[in-house]
């Protein structure tokens, strides 16, 4: 719901305009009783006490203060009944949670309950009812289940017709609007009892209804809590298998922060690498709803130092942009009102940190700060488990001495591509075969270990040519081959002059094994390359591969080196 200037001004001027001649209206015209000021001061307590005891039901946030404000109202009338409720009001902003600004927030509610008490009031007079002397029993619930209703009702339409100027979109009817309902006509009994009670026994009538019913909310409360508190456990649990199942790194981090805003409201949430106790990495994060590796809304100042506010042992919970400034690691956005920050731990060593932030106020409680430290205990440990699991698959996919991808996931990965092919996913597939000439010389005249230098050296020049999608594997000895989805013959044909410029021009440093002095040497190496592509050369990947291999060695190296041969199925020519 966005809220322009305008909007803003013309409610500041509509409250103006309702809000003071409306209390004037109520102060001077409606009927009321001589204030008995224990009473009030007695029930303004309660109702004190009262909205600091909120229920929380289906995430909605319930407040039980009009049992209060009711029998102010059927006691002093309706502007006893309006300054209560606009000082209920004022209580429930500043403890609540809303994304709109505090003062807007008062200013609509304000205005809202001015013109209910006011016209609810009047409903309730013109049906001939009284203030302070109703004895009738059935008269009273009659007429104040009238003033409820009419209560209840106007609030809800006048709530409607803001969301609707606002164009925000909500109906009348929502589970907001039936809980107000029924809590409403829950709590009018115990107005109506305490109002006759208090005619006979005075204030001694509060420890009859008042108190017992404040411990009823209070146990209630409590109840709720431990009940809330074992769900969000029980979904706990669940993510905490989910994670289990996870086997990459970044899945696992990923599921993590998606997951965890089933059980913990937030608006951003990151998760920071500590690497040497010293320098925080950021490794992921949630901004806007998108998860990111990118992360632009939280900057972060490096290597940690002493007095940083990070605390390496518990969870913490920042709610004032004081208490923000002393984490001297991170910049926050002006927007952040609620920070939480939960190191991630292992083997009782903090090894990285959970930031969690949110637009709005008093947003993270205990709660929440017991679900994220049994969930992080959950995310350490799926997290070495992943790193273990990818330390192995790489180990079982990568060359030992170059880290490419080796034959036996070259293969596979040739596999899934040519069946993208043939599914239409992709429209054409390349492969690119490299040989370095003359390896053989360069192991004899240097040694094996110059020539081990020489294949990294000759991986880590290959690989900015690798593109998204594409794959570089080392096929075997002194080959490699690119494998190109979506690159057709001509582009791919391009990329391996490209690639054979490169190699001619560029020098490599070895260490020759074989000589007594061990000096580094510069040295020139050139490479022979075939090319075959799908659908030209091949139908399948023994295919694809073998063409490729015969263009390296006919229009490749027989052909003089230092040339890339196309597959061609007549005849397989050389690019000078």
């Amino acid at each position: 719901m966005v809220i322009t200037k305008k909007k803003q001004l013309l409610i500041a001027v509509a409250w103006i305009c309702i809000v003071p001649p409306g209390v004037y209206f109520a102060f001077n015209y409606f009927p009321s009783k001589v204030m008995d000021w224990p009473s009030l001061l007695l029930y303004f307590f309660i109702l004190i006490v009262t909205m600091a005891m909120p229920i929380h039901v289906s995430h909605m946030r319930i407040s039980l203060e009009r049992w209060i404000t009711f029998i102010v109202f059927f006691q002093y009338g309706v502007f006893a009944e309006l300054v209560f409720s606009q000082v209920a009001m004022i209580l429930l902003l500043f403890n609540g949670k809303g994304k709109p600004p505090i003062l807007h927030r008062f200013l609509v509610n304000s205005i809202m309950f001015t013109i209910v008490s006011n016209v609810s009031g009047l409903i309730f007079h013109a049906f001939s009812g009284g203030i302070g002397m109703m004895l009738d029993f059935h008269q009273l619930l009659i007429l104040g289940s009238l003033y409820a209703i009419s209560y209840m009702v106007l609030n809800s339409v006048l709530v409607q017709l803001y969301f609707t100027w606002m164009r925000a979109g909500i109906l009348i009817w929502t589970n907001g609007t039936m809980w107000d309902y029924i809590v409403t006509m829950i709590v009018l009994p115990f107005s109506i009892s305490l109002y006759y009670l208090n005619i006979h026994f005075g204030n001694k009538s509060i420890l009859l209804i008042g108190i017992p019913l404040l411990l009823i909310i209070y146990i209630i409360r409590l109840y709720h809590r431990s009940d809330d508190l074992n769900a969000k456990l029980s979904s706990a649990s669940v993510i905490g298998r989910e994670l289990a199942d996870r086997l990459g790194f970044e899945d696992v981090i990923r599921t993590f922060i998606v997951k965890l805003r089933d059980v913990v409201s937030y608006d951003q949430a990151y998760v920071f690498d500590l690497k040497s106790g010293k320098h925080l990495v950021p490794l992921m994060g949630s901004e806007n709803g998108v998860v990111t590796k990118d992360v632009q809304n939280l900057v972060l100042r490096t290597p940690i130092f002493a007095g940083n506010g990070l605390d390496l042992d518990k969870t913490s919970i920042i709610e004032t942009k004081k208490e923000a400034k002393m984490l001297k690691n991170f910049v926050f956005p002006q927007s952040v009102q609620s920070i939480m920050v939960a190191p991630i731990k292992r083997d009782q060593k903090t090894e990285g940190y959970l930031i969690l932030t949110s637009h709005q106020k008093n947003m993270f409680q205990a709660l929440e700060m017991q679900i994220v430290d049994v969930l992080t205990g959950y995310f350490a440990i799926s997290l070495v488990k992943a790193r273990l699991y990818e330390k192995t698959v790489e180990q079982s996919e990568r060359c030992g001495l170059t880290k490419l991808y080796n034959f036996r996931y070259l293969d596979a990965k040739l596999d899934a591509d040519i069946l993208r092919y043939h599914e239409g996913d992709i429209h054409s597939l390349s492969a690119i075969m490299l040989d370095i000439d003359y390896f053989k010389k360069i192991n004899d005249t240097y040694g094996h270990q110059s020539g081990n230098d020489l294949l990294c050296a000759f991986s880590k020049l290959l690989l900015p040519f690798v593109e998204q999608d594409a794959t570089l594997a080392r096929y075997g000895g002194e080959e490699f081959v690119f494998i190109l989805p979506n690159k057709g013959k001509n582009e791919s044909i391009a990329l391996a002059e490209q690639i054979r410029k490169t190699v001619e021009e560029v020098r490599f440093r070895i260490v020759p094994d074989l000589s007594e002095s061990r000096q580094p040497i510069d040295i020139g190496v050139t490479v022979s390359i075939g090319v075959a592509s799908v659908p030209e050369d091949a139908e399948d990947v023994k295919s694809l591969l073998r063409n490729a291999d015969r263009a390296l060695y006919i229009g490749g190296k027989q052909a003089g080196r230092n040339r890339v041969g196309v597959f061609s199925r007549e005849e397989t020519g050389a690019v000078e």
